[in-house]
């Protein structure tokens, strides 16, 4: 059974993997992107027949509304949140304007996003 799954930052790494994967089992994937970065050599998302949404910022409110409205009269099945960033922080190079944008992408950002859609996924699950 097809599934709508939607993933966020899955221009690259294990979220363009991941929507690989899907993609090849047989899914609806939905690929949500801040920027369309790609790596050489690398199947772009398009050409797999996976639908890309680029230009979404998980840490911005404004950026998550328009996804909301871009999405809502889709059922999601499965939301993988996967957009994050990692920056190396130590106590002796503390850098507390890095630090606060990853707690807004890493942590906030899945929140955001799972607020945003969670009447897609009731209605997926049949909740709605």
């Amino acid at each position: 059974m097809s599934q709508t799954i939607v993933i966020t930052g899955a221009n690259r790494g294990i979220g363009y993997h991941m929507a690989r994967l899907w993609k090849e089992r047989g899914n609806q994937v939905i690929a949500v992107c801040r920027s369309p970065a790609t790596q050489e050599g690398r199947e772009d998302l398009h050409d797999l027949g996976i639908r890309v949404l680029e230009g979404y910022d998980v840490s911005k409110d404004q950026d998550v509304a328009a996804l909301k409205k871009e999405l809502a009269d889709t059922p999601v099945d499965v939301l993988y949140n996967n957009a994050g960033m990692m920056e190396n922080e130590t106590l002796d190079d503390l850098n507390l304007d890095t630090m606060r944008q990853q707690f807004e992408v890493n942590t906030l950002g899945p929140l955001r996003v799972t607020h945003a859609l969670l009447d897609n996924m009731r209605e997926a699950a049949g909740w709605a």
